[in-house]
């Protein structure tokens, strides 16, 4: 039986100027849509604008066949990313505007979660406030990114599979960092490192995974996909090493197109409200 997982949170479209393109993305509901790439069924419960890019952001979803009953759609623009590219060709972020409204889980919404095996949100979510309920309704996993112990710590004990980046960390440094979030609550914790590769660990098991060499053309949304193939592979029984290889083969091969995950759109003007500022 197929994994279900359920992202909540965060969306939006990445700009790349450079290209006069826009691509669909946010740690929740890219989570949701490699989950279902790597097998799982997938629910994804957000909020989107209105507008074009909204649009772009639904018709993603609905192409990639995440389920989107729980979806809400806002009068008003959708959250964007304004991303840029420096002589060397790297990619850097510019700026990001937030959406003019916020998520707030409902009673139906939480009935619908409870359907799932696991649910996902992170540090841009903006359910912090409700992860005791997402906790009592599904497993609970949450990406920090690189937010650590001040912001990490309260939100631990509810929850059971907790991602950071670990980019600057030494081998022993992810070490502690692992053992210190599972002594507050989760049992799965992932640390990314970018190319010096990845360690999950599930209980007192451990296992360090090297990065798979590509010629990277854009790593944006490559940790998010590790974390769906990761959870989905554990969640189907694989070992704790075949999880980690098929996380970082599909971390690989995001890294060699553009977009966290495709389904890339002309570029849509700019909303009044980020003109002027």
């Amino acid at each position: 039986m197929a994994v279900r997982l359920c992202g909540v949170g965060d969306n939006v479209v990445d700009r790349y100027l450079h290209l006069d393109c826009m691509f669909p993305g946010g740690n929740a509901l890219n989570v949701a849509v490699f989950a279902r790439r790597a097998g799982a069924e997938a629910g994804y419960i957000g909020i989107i604008g209105d507008d074009v890019s909204g649009t772009v952001v639904r018709k993603a979803l609905i192409a990639e066949k995440v389920e989107i009953t729980r979806l809400r759609v806002n009068e008003s623009f959708n959250a964007f990313s304004q991303i840029g590219i420096d002589r060397d060709g790297n990619r850097y972020f510019i700026g990001s505007t937030p959406p003019p409204y916020r998520l707030r889980l409902d009673r139906e919404d939480l009935a619908y979660v409870a359907s799932y095996d696991v649910v996902h949100t992170g540090d841009y979510g903006q359910v912090e406030g409700q992860l005791a309920e997402l906790s009592a309704a599904a497993r609970l996993s949450f990406d920090f990114g690189s937010k650590l112990a001040d912001y990490a710590e309260p939100l631990l004990p509810h929850i059971r599979i907790a991602t950071f980046s670990g980019s600057g960390l030494d081998d022993a440094g992810v070490l502690a960092l692992i053992r210190w979030a599972q002594a507050r609550g989760p049992d799965t914790v992932i640390v990314t490192r970018g190319a010096a590769g990845s360690t999950i660990a599930v209980g007192e098991a451990i296992h360090h995974e090297p990065a798979v060499p590509v010629t990277v053309t854009d790593s944006l949304g490559a940790g998010d996909a590790y974390t769906a193939t990761a959870v989905v592979a554990l969640g189907e029984g694989a070992s704790l090493p075949e999880a980690a290889h098929r996380a970082a083969a599909a971390a690989g091969e995001v890294c060699t197109r553009l977009g966290a995950f495709g389904h890339g759109a002309p570029m849509a003007p700019l909303p009044v409200i980020a003109t002027t500022d």
